[in-house]
């Protein structure tokens, strides 16, 4: 890759060319197969990568085993800079897609970039953070799906009609028609229009509407029950991706704790700069017209 390619990269967009050439020459240039993967989980991380070439995807494994996609690097993105800034084990793994082309910084020249070049640190801010809503609405998502399809496959065929049962008795259209059988039976009971099969005091009646009650009352025991039981594991998925929200959320921030630390510094060093630089002019200035 060229030196001036490299500024058409926005981390580096706002580099003059002499700029573009001394980062351009602490990079090592790395390339990776189809396949193959980059980063893993666990382990600690020393390199910041730069994609000028290819694309990459960064997964995590879910509780089956199942690859899950955060967040897929093309030409322009860069990633392992979570665990250099916080000084942790990677958390996600990152593997090529296709014929990966990468620029590598490593972790002290990746801080001395981000302290001298202010516009990069915060791209990297932007990036943390789009990165972050990403990941906590994949995890919601496939937490979400997760609790449904599980509670899908345990349900047995008693359960599935207990389902039904409940729906069916907790609706309009049961009790309208429940009541107008009702009505059916006192009336035509009490005018004998037809011949008296239940008279008053309508012991028949009661005696079916006791026999409903019995059964259906178990059967609306049996959904609640497992409504109940898919409630507390959906409350725990919840509770976990909410867990790992949060810790990215704290790790986010003491990452723009320490950008902004970094932010403070460049400042400083240039105003200290300035200070020396009109010095030297006052200085000069000074010395020409005393000669």
């Amino acid at each position: 890759m060229a030196e001036i390619e490299l500024r058409e990269i926005p981390l580096f967009s706002e580099m003059d060319e002499q700029e573009v050439a001394g980062i351009r020459s602490i990079m090592d240039e790395l390339k990776f197969k189809p396949g193959q993967v980059i980063i893993r989980e666990g382990e600690l991380g020393d390199l910041f990568y730069v994609i000028t070439e290819g694309h990459a995807e960064v997964f995590i494994r879910d509780a089956n085993g199942s690859d899950v996609i955060l967040h897929e690097a093309g030409p322009g993105d860069f990633f392992g800079e979570l665990s250099m800034l916080t000084n942790e084990p990677r958390s996600a793994r990152v593997r090529a897609v296709d014929t990966l082309t990468t620029l590598a910084l490593e972790r002290d020249d990746f801080f001395n970039f981000l302290r001298t070049h202010t516009h990069a640190a915060i791209d990297v801010m932007v990036e943390l953070g789009g990165r972050l809503r990403e990941n906590d609405a994949v995890l919601r998502h496939m937490a979400s799906r997760n609790v449904n399809e599980m509670d899908e496959q345990r349900m047995t065929i008693g359960q599935r009609v207990a389902d039904r049962v409940a729906d069916t008795i907790g609706s309009w259209p049961f009790i309208i028609i429940q009541t107008i059988i009702l009505i059916i039976w006192i009336i035509l009971n009490v005018i004998a229009w037809i011949k008296h099969w239940d008279p008053y005091p309508f012991i028949l009646l009661n005696l079916m509407l006791s026999f409903q009650a019995a059964y259906s009352g178990p059967v609306i025991m049996m959904s609640q029950n497992r409504q109940s039981a898919k409630d507390r594991i959906a409350a725990e998925v919840d509770h976990q991706v909410n867990t790992k929200a949060e810790l990215e959320i704290n790790n986010l921030m003491r990452r723009l704790d320490e950008l902004e630390i970094s932010v403070e510094d460049n400042h400083f060093e240039l105003k200290k700069l300035l200070g020396l630089e009109q010095k030297k002019r006052k200085t000069t200035a000074k010395i020409k017209r005393n000669l």
